[in-house]
């Protein structure tokens, strides 16, 4: 390592404690925690310090903490983009890295949000199931969760005793506002990557792209079938068939975020990846349903396997094929209304319906706002005034929140996960068989197009392999340590995505140059 290195590494550290203490001290004002002022005298005036805090946090405005977070975590993705620049790294992977040194050491240190965060794939089943229901954070958490996760020293216990603490609205609130800017996030960046692309030039390659994915998802699942199998004999098939259906998501933000940062979005490879991802999602939601519906009955239930399917086809092709022309006729009635910022506001308000269409059939909401991103382009704002192009007004809001799905990412990643040694061989043989997976479906994508491109973007599986993961976790289907193999094939799917992807795409263009 270069002292250059070594200096950015020193300076990653220490902004990253004072970034994490900034939160802290935003959360907890006075804790001693940071503040090192504990003694007897304090412990006396204990209650009038706390009469004190309440008086001044009735004068807080409860989004106040949020507008930190917000602040945080915005410079934090700034911090990791800078560090990756300077190592000549594609920017996604800086956030994706500045999140997990931020996260695990908020973590621990015992920090609630950075708890919460870490385990939001278990957090965010019980964020739903109170707000939906109203019930108590105990009486919610004793349904989704069992008895051996709820024991004292579990997440599941720790994730109650947070929620129910006297800050645990607060922390709550924190938790699932930095998860709802990144969702945000990723759906502006695929809806930025729709609009960068054209849909006549993406159903020249559909077959490819049709091709391709249907390896892209077939190679995983046989290929986790037989490692869970040899690793996981004892295993029932319920739990073969759900670690093969986790390996053959794939997570397109990484890839799509790849391709933008180095100016590669309209390349052929960019284009086969992103059909193949959006045929992906629905083989994937369809493979899910089936293992949900063997793991919770015993038994496949066909009319909700065909519910899925037409309710995506159907969604997907009507858009495609009708979708250009009603925003044709939307457009110059929009306008009548608001001229002046119409390439904006209507952009976004159909790439949000779509997204939430998407999302009310079972599909990815990025599936949606992708499509949206399709059916525009500048040919129907033609008749409004001004030369500014929907890219330029949208792209300065995915360049906010986008980063913020990335370094959430990032946050969840728990490097304690690679200390216990079965962990680490399940997670070693899982990651060769999910990179392997991809890497094959790759060999359909044509001679004129860079297979090993291809392959490697289909590589991640980013928050569609946790989502996975933790449904099957959800069911007690996954046991605690092929969880958090899992959750470290997810991250080394994530993490050597960009690496491997820049390399291949330069590679092709040194080729290209020496013909």
């Amino acid at each position: 390592m270069t002292i250059q290195n070594r200096h950015l590494l020193m300076l990653l550290l220490a902004i990253s404690w004072l970034l994490i203490g900034a939160i802290w001290a935003g959360v907890h004002p006075r804790s001693s925690a940071w503040a090192g002022q504990e003694n007897q005298a304090l412990e006396k005036t204990a209650s009038a310090i706390g009469e004190a805090e309440h008086a001044e946090s009735a004068h807080e405005l409860p989004f106040s903490p949020i507008l930190l977070e917000l602040a945080v975590v915005t410079g934090v993705a700034m911090l990791g983009r800078w560090l990756a620049e300077s190592l000549k790294q594609s920017s996604v992977l800086g956030e994706l890295l500045i999140g997990v040194a931020a996260g695990n050491i908020g973590f621990w240190l015992g920090i609630p949000l950075f708890v919460m965060v870490m385990h939001l794939g278990e957090a965010m089943p019980l964020f739903s199931e109170v707000w939906l229901t109203g019930r108590a954070v105990s009486d919610a958490a004793s349904e989704i969760f069992s008895t051996a996760e709820l024991a004292e020293g579990g997440s599941a216990s720790r994730l109650v005793e947070i929620m129910t603490g006297p800050d645990g609205p607060r922390y709550v609130a924190m938790t699932f506002a930095l998860w709802m800017f990144s969702e945000l996030g990723v759906i502006l960046l695929l809806f930025m990557v729709g609009l960068e692309s054209q849909i006549d030039e993406m159903l020249k390659v559909g077959w490819r792209a049709l091709m391709v994915a249907i390896v892209g998802v077939v190679a995983p699942f046989v290929l986790g079938m037989l490692t869970g199998m040899w690793l996981l004999p004892d295993a029932g098939s319920t739990v073969h068939i759900f670690l093969a259906a986790t390996l053959c998501a794939t997570s397109v933000g990484i890839t799509a975020r790849v391709f933008r940062d180095l100016g590669r979005l309209q390349t052929r490879e960019a284009k086969v990846i992103l059909g193949a991802a959006v045929i992906d999602d629905v083989l994937g939601l369809i493979i899910l349903a089936v293992v949900v519906g063997i793991a919770s009955t015993g038994q496949i239930d066909a009319l909700e396997i065909g519910r899925i399917s037409l309710l995506s086809i159907l969604f997907l092709g009507s858009v495609l094929m009708f979708g250009g022309k009603l925003v044709s006729w939307l457009v110059p009635l929009v306008t009548t209304l608001e001229e002046h910022h119409v390439k904006l506001l209507f952009p976004l308000a159909l790439a949000f319906l779509l997204a939430w269409i998407a999302s009310a059939i079972e599909l990815a909401p990025i599936v949606g706002a992708f499509a949206a991103g399709l059916i525009l382009s500048e040919e129907h704002f033609k008749k409004v005034s001004g030369q500014t192009t929907m890219e330029s007004l949208i792209a300065p809001l995915e360049r906010i929140f986008a980063p913020i799905f990335f370094v959430l990412m990032g946050m969840q990643v728990n490097l304690q996960s690679f200390l216990d040694p079965t962990t680490f061989w399940l997670a070693l043989a899982f990651s060769a068989v999910a990179i392997i997976g991809k890497l094959v479906c790759g060999l359909l994508a044509g001679r004129d197009t860079d297979r090993w491109s291809v392959g490697l973007g289909m590589v991640p599986r980013g928050e569609v392999g946790l989502i996975f993961a933790s449904i099957g976790k959800g069911l007690g289907v996954v046991s605690g340590s092929v969880f958090s193999a899992l959750v470290v094939t997810v991250i080394i799917t994530t993490l050597i995505t960009p690496i491997s992807l820049k390399w291949s795409l330069f590679r092709t263009s040194e080729v290209d140059e020496q013909m």
